[in-house]
């Protein structure tokens, strides 16, 4: 059987099965890519996977159960381990959602992105290695590939909802190695879309031999507490280990410092952070979530001020308020809570602005790891490089720090907001973060 025979095939025994409600979900996955090394193909990877899963409700209690196969024996075995999973569970007092009329259909998919096939992702990789070894003081290209992937989604359940989400994006990545009176750095820079047609070679290179380069030549600063600016490039994947305290499941679990502050100032009053599932332009964007309720914006922090945790059905039920439509799985899984697109309000500022705001600060933009943080205590000690600034300018790169703060204290000490966000096609969208002190040893 096909996919939406099996989504059907499923639906019709479930209905049998004296479950008082299902939902279901089906999806399926391609993806191809290829890295290259010194002039050549490396490597190619076509990879594809695909199955069904779903969630019974008995007596209350959910269960849950998948397959990878889509055979009348695979789900009615599903089916059956659903309903056994389901004793095991706590009751939940929920009611799945009905049909709903949803808004206009989002462009994630790119029909043409289809035809880009192995060749064209090799030539262009060959021609951004080519274009970046012909650099001075660059000395080798280690990591660099791309990929196409896309995929479709089913969701069905008992109450008569039924959503197909399509789509598609591309991806290219690239290191490369940079060497100065011995001093060695690498620089790294991605590129995504849908649209494959607007991939420049030339922009790609030019962005990684800047990064590869601009951290030479560094030279040591003091240890202590300082002004920070997080520019663009790197605030994203900071906020972004930290994402999970604004999910009420983990407020629940007693896994969130935020339990307990709806409605207090959490953070400065210039920083605001929504979840926008209907921007077109990226990748989280999505009319309807994981358990068929309907997407819409949702304010989480408005002015410094925590105005909402995020919500699935369970989250919900568990405080007998609605869904924010916050409900994310994967059809092997359970359901979880996600954004949908976690976006920082820009400010004003452009990166003179910010680095003018002190008379000396230590500007980061590269990371190196997360293995220091710690989402659940909000502690952030992490590696990083950057340069140090005097009087709004850069002085000189600085290499081998450890910057270190709390999430929540740092959310409180910021002063000031970019203009822009980084260019990654990327589902957490954040400005450079101006910081009245973090402390950094060097």
């Amino acid at each position: 059987m096909n996919m939406q025979e099996s989504i059907e095939y499923l639906s019709e025994i479930a209905k049998k099965s004296g479950a008082e409600q299902f939902d279901i979900l089906a999806g399926s996955q391609d993806s191809k890519g290829i890295s290259v090394f010194n002039g050549a193909l490396q490597n190619t990877e076509i990879s594809n996977s695909c199955g069904i899963g779903i969630r019974i409700f008995k007596n209350q209690k959910p269960g849950y159960a998948s397959t990878e196969k889509f055979s009348k024996e695979s789900l009615s075995q599903a089916l059956s381990d659903a309903l056994s999973n389901s004793e095991y569970t706590k009751p939940i007092n929920t009611e799945l959602p009905g049909s709903t009329t949803l808004g206009p259909a989002l462009p994630t998919y790119n029909p043409k992105l289809e035809s880009v096939d192995i060749n064209c992702l090799l030539d262009t990789c060959l021609d951004i290695e080519k274009r970046v070894l012909a650099t001075s003081e660059i000395k080798n290209v280690p990591d660099l590939g791309a990929e196409i992937s896309s995929s479709t989604t089913f969701f069905a359940n008992s109450k008569g909802v039924f959503f197909e989400d399509k789509r598609n994006s591309f991806g290219i990545g690239v290191g490369a190695v940079a060497q100065r009176d011995n001093i060695v750095k690498m620089g790294w820079y991605s590129k995504g879309g849908k649209d494959f047609d607007k991939v420049s070679a030339e922009q790609i290179a030019g962005e990684v031999i800047t990064r590869a380069k601009e951290l030479l030549s560094p030279r040591p600063i003091k240890s202590g507490k300082m002004p920070v600016i997080l520019s663009k490039r790197i605030s994203a994947s900071i906020l972004s280990i930290y994402l999970s305290s604004f999910y009420a499941e983990n407020a629940q679990k007693g896994l969130s410092r935020l339990k307990g502050h709806l409605g207090e100032r959490i953070a400065n009053e210039k920083f605001s952070l929504s979840s926008e599932p209907l921007l077109p332009d990226l990748p989280g964007s999505i009319l309807m979530d994981s358990e068929g309720i309907p997407t819409a914006a949702l304010k989480v922090v408005e002015d410094g001020v925590f105005k909402s945790f995020l919500y699935n059905l369970e989250s919900a039920a568990e405080e007998k308020i609605k869904s924010t439509g916050h409900g994310m799985r994967g059809f092997s899984g359970k359901a979880g809570t996600s954004f949908m697109n976690a976006v920082v309000s820009f400010g004003s500022m452009s990166k003179k602005d910010t680095l003018a705001l002190f008379p000396k600060c230590l500007l980061i933009n590269h990371l190196e790891g997360s293995s220091g943080c710690n989402e659940v205590s909000g502690e952030i000690s992490i590696g990083a490089q950057g340069f140090w600034c005097e009087n709004g300018v850069p002085v000189h790169a600085a290499d081998n720090l450890t910057i270190s703060a709390n999430f929540f204290d740092l959310l409180k000490n910021i002063v000031g907001i970019g203009s822009e966000y980084n260019d990654s096609f990327s589902s957490v969208k954040v400005p450079t973060l101006a910081i009245s002190e973090m402390s950094v040893s060097a």
